[in-house]
């Protein structure tokens, strides 16, 4: 596959349709983009309405961005935070339940912020692997990193599971399902629950329902959110 050409970093103020210059046009178009990917979603946006958002042409829309795939590519790549937690935490005394939960909660709280549903991400991923394999690369290494910290707390009797891949994979099913119900009501349209009303709350359920059903002592479960969020304030 013939990689796209390199995406300037900085602007250059190319003229709008309405004759003014950008301070940033990679930044806006990157905006216009987030904001159609949530109101029509990812499928049914086109590079021609993403460019009319911004007032750019087309050929001006195509000398920052060659393709739809480019734009997910750049918004993806910016949420990359609970990878960036577990390599921080790796190999540190901090117990194995309170690196989980960091992990985490740091997961949702940046799918929930952003606004791509991790859904839509992972099919488009699947479809097209050598354009998005930063990004699959991204995943394998989270999924390995979980699978680490919950052998370890099974080695240290924090965790009474014995088989961490499977804990790992049904960590990460906790935190994707979880910021999709934030994005979309369930099939039949019951009001969104108190604890998915802003994306804190709902690492916090995906968090926190995840780590206690591994613990030994679920009852531990509040004191290792604590130790995590302070952990995470330290970013």
């Amino acid at each position: 596959m013939t990689e796209s050409p390199a995406v300037p970093t900085r602007s250059v103020g190319r003229p709008r349709r309405t004759g003014t210059a950008g301070q940033d046009p990679r930044q806006e178009i990157l905006d216009a983009a987030s904001r159609l990917f949530v109101e029509r979603g990812y499928a049914a946006t086109t590079m021609t309405e993403v460019a009319r958002a911004v007032g750019l042409g087309q050929s001006s829309m195509y000398y920052w961005f060659r393709s739809k795939e480019d734009l997910l590519k750049a918004l993806a790549s910016a949420n990359r935070e609970s990878l960036e937690v577990a390599e921080r935490l790796a190999g540190t005394d901090v117990p194995a339940a309170v690196q989980l939960y960091a992990v985490l909660h740091a997961d949702v709280r940046q799918m929930c912020g952003g606004t791509l549903d991790f859904y839509d991400l992972e099919r488009v991923a699947r479809a097209q692997p050598e354009t998005f394999a930063e990004i699959l690369d991204d995943y394998g290494r989270l999924r390995a990193a979980i699978e680490r910290i919950v052998r370890a707390g099974v080695d240290s009797g924090e965790f009474a599971l014995a088989d961490a891949r499977l804990a790992a994979v049904a960590c990460l099913a906790q935190t994707e399902g979880v910021q999709h119900r934030f994005r979309v009501p369930t099939p039949d349209a019951a009001e969104r629950p108190a604890a998915l009303e802003d994306p804190s709350s709902a690492a916090r359920l995906a968090a926190t329902t995840a780590v206690r059903s591994l613990l030994t002592d679920p009852a531990q479960v509040a004191d290792v959110e604590r130790r995590a969020l302070a952990e995470l304030a330290k970013d």
